[in-house]
């Protein structure tokens, strides 16, 4: 047996990303494709860390395009190579890298909140919303480049040249060319309404919600794949500090009805922006009216899920819902998307299919068309976010997200699933948004609403494996979480722990009796923490985009007066510091006779008991053959497999509870071979 010092926590979290000896993960679409793949198909590959990204894809000696920020590559592989992939512990993950989709309806005309230009002279201005779409055609008078559309990028790369490229291409004057789609959008959000600022009824008549915003176009393409809207959002993250880019508006999706994946490439892609304080919006998709058909973008907790109403503020028959009792599976806002009058891109599918016949202003049909959708809904979402950021600069995404839910009004007759907090209104959440005191510098400093596994690990100030020195008091609190927390005025009294994550936030309860307590990270002093206040209040201090390939350790030590410690947010998982892991080997060998197609199996039972925290088992035959390797567990079921056209197949697998398991040798296409089985079991043990 062999003793290795600790580097997993006792209680793995379902879905994290942090335990360094795991498989990469393979999105669920690879899995569906790989045992029928023949060719190469096209994939996006994400590493733990960005400098490890050419390193690996040199590995491969295949063409690939890298993005500049997202430690995330877009390249062809086969079925052995995405296998021998997986394998490598620098890789996070690997999903098929599918079909772009974009969300359009009908036509129709658009409604729009006037009332706070008018009458608060609100009109967006000093906000900058990126475009991620089709493209804009910034040659329109609404769009002009250098003017309303600062920057306007075409995305260009392509997987055959040698190394790979991904071309940027800044300062284009119409990226959409083929759509029209995200023309429309861009208008939309901040249209300048130039082409109709005559109009009698209104001047600039047409305008966005947001007319003096500017834009930031994106241009993906049409039917173009995910790899592209994700170097759109790798772009908008690079230059967010050049362009002060506040806002990042999608119109597209697919896999509607999907369950939520947090290592999704696009969700970690709207996650990073979330992260440095953008917000991010969603389609909800056009799906409806049955439940359960919502874009899997759009329900990642930190954006915002954008569902359509009707001119008469009903909810729109095509709009996407959720599922009823699922929180994940929400919308969070319901905004106008039927019969959307915006800017149009001539000679192109979209802007034709929706003309606008105005007798009185008959130039309209060649700078205007309508359109209906979830597409038109989430940019209106978008502007009136950048109109709360003119009124308050300071708000961070997640209070963004909640002014427009606390302001929405009711939708009689709808349930939350289908409409989300209701349909929105504008004056009222430009008038909360100037009276809410804005937290973006907490939040960039890591206080934010969601983990990159949506929602937070939430652990209580009594897990055992916080080590506390000296006496502390517990004390009842209703502003605590669980009801309690802990609270110490004894001299050199101390917390520490430790864990593997990304981010950590510490919650502490503040007091009028005045303490200080320092505050150190892996040894580093990080300063004082202030625990007066005239009232007690929850307040919580964060470090965040830690490595993720280490332990880290935290120790509170109090200085003078009362402090207090009431538990922690992780996005990762506790180590206990007085464990270690021991690992035990043992070896299983066998033959398997003539097979096609798995008709020839061999089963091996191996006992584990709770404190196993991997399995690692690898399989080697001799002779010409194709072995296949699956673990079941009590109940007869895959739990993790190795099927790729290699020798060794090896399995990595970390039980969530004990049992009897059992080890199946496929013959894929065998003769009679023979097989070893070398197992290494690790158990997470406390020394006394």
């Amino acid at each position: 047996m062999k003793k290795t010092l600790l580097a997993l926590s006792v209680s793995v979290l379902a879905a994290t990303t942090f335990n360094v000896n795991a498989d990469a993960l393979i999105g669920s679409k690879l899995q569906t494709l790989l045992p029928t793949l023949v060719q190469s198909t096209k994939v996006i590959v994400s590493t733990h860390h960005y400098n490890e990204l050419d390193n690996v894809m040199a590995t491969l000696n295949v063409p690939y395009l890298a993005l500049k920020v997202l430690p995330m590559a877009g390249t062809s592989l086969t079925r052995s190579q995405i296998n021998s992939l997986a394998k490598d512990s620098r890789v996070k993950s690997i999903y098929f890298d599918a079909p772009l989709e974009y969300y359009n309806y009908n036509s129709g005309e658009i409604t729009s909140g006037h009332l706070v230009h008018d009458d608060y002279g609100v009109y967006g201005e000093g906000s900058t919303i990126a475009v991620l779409d089709s493209g804009v055609d910034a040659t329109h008078p609404d769009l002009l480049l250098g003017e309303k559309t600062i920057q306007n990028v075409k995305i260009a790369g392509d997987l055959d040249f040698a190394g790979g490229k991904n071309l940027f291409l800044e300062g284009v004057p119409n990226s959409d060319t083929s759509s029209g789609h995200g023309t429309h959008v861009g208008g939309t959000v901040a249209g300048s309404g130039d082409a109709s600022r005559d109009d009698e009824r209104r001047s600039f008549y047409q305008a966005g919600i947001a007319p003096k915003a500017t834009l930031v176009g994106l241009g993906a393409g049409e039917a173009i794949s995910i790899l592209y809207a994700i170097a759109g959002f790798d772009y908008a993250i690079a230059n967010s500090e050049r362009y002060s880019i506040d806002v990042i508006t999608n119109s597209w999706g697919g896999g509607d009805g999907a369950s939520f994946d947090p290592n999704n490439p696009t969700n970690q892609a709207s996650y990073q922006a979330y992260k440095k304080g953008i917000v991010v919006t969603f389609a909800a998709s056009n799906s409806g009216p049955d439940d359960n058909t919502l874009n899997q973008y759009a329900i990642a907790p930190w954006v915002i899920n954008v569902a359509a109403g009707t001119t008469d503020r009903q909810l729109a028959d095509f709009s996407s819902r959720g599922v009823e009792g699922d929180w994940i599976k929400t919308p969070d806002i319901t905004a106008p998307g039927s019969a959307i009058v915006s800017t149009r891109a001539l000679n192109t599918p979209l802007g034709a299919a929706g003309p606008i016949i105005d007798p009185a202003h008959p130039e309209y049909h060649l700078y205007y068309a309508s359109m209906s959708g979830t597409s038109m809904a989430t940019p209106f979402v978008a502007g009136v976010v950048g109109l709360l950021l003119e009124v308050n600069p300071l708000l961070s995404p997640d209070q963004v997200e909640q002014i427009l839910k606390d302001s929405a009004d009711e939708m009689p007759g709808y349930k939350v699933h289908q409409v989300g907090a209701g349909h929105i209104n504008v004056k009222a959440a430009v008038d909360l948004a100037r009276v809410t005191i804005g937290e973006r510098a907490d939040f960039i400093n890591g206080q934010t609403g969601w983990s990159s596994q949506g929602v937070w690990s939430e652990v209580s100030e009594t897990d055992n494996n916080i080590n506390y020195k000296k006496r502390w008091a517990v004390k009842n609190s209703t502003l605590s979480s669980d009801g309690t927390f802990k609270q110490t005025r004894r001299r050199n009294a101390q917390i520490s722990f430790d864990f593997i994550g990304d981010s950590v936030q510490l919650k502490y309860i503040t007091n009028n009796r005045n303490g200080h307590a320092e505050l150190f990270l892996d040894g580093k002093s990080q300063g004082l923490l202030d625990y007066y206040s005239p009232q007690r209040q929850v307040k919580t201090v964060a470090f965040r985009d830690l490595s993720t390939d280490s332990v880290h350790s935290i120790s509170l030590k109090r200085v003078n007066g009362t402090v207090s410690f009431d538990g922690i947010l992780l996005d990762g998982q506790l180590v206990d510091s007085a464990a270690v892991i021991i690992e035990t080997d043992s070896t299983f060998a066998g033959s398997v006779g003539p097979s096609y197609e798995n008709m020839e199996v061999s089963d091996h039972d191996i006992q584990l008991t709770d404190n196993v925290s991997m399995l690692n088992a690898v399989l080697t035959w001799s002779g010409v053959a194709d072995l296949d390797f699956d673990l079941l567990n009590e109940a007869g079921e895959v739990v993790a497999n190795s099927a790729s056209l290699d020798n060794p197949e090896e399995i990595n697998f970390r039980p969530t509870s004990g049992g009897l398991y059992t080890l199946r040798v496929n013959g894929y296409i065998s003769v009679a071979t023979d097989y070893t089985i070398a197992v290494t079991t690790s158990k997470l043990e406390t020394n006394d």
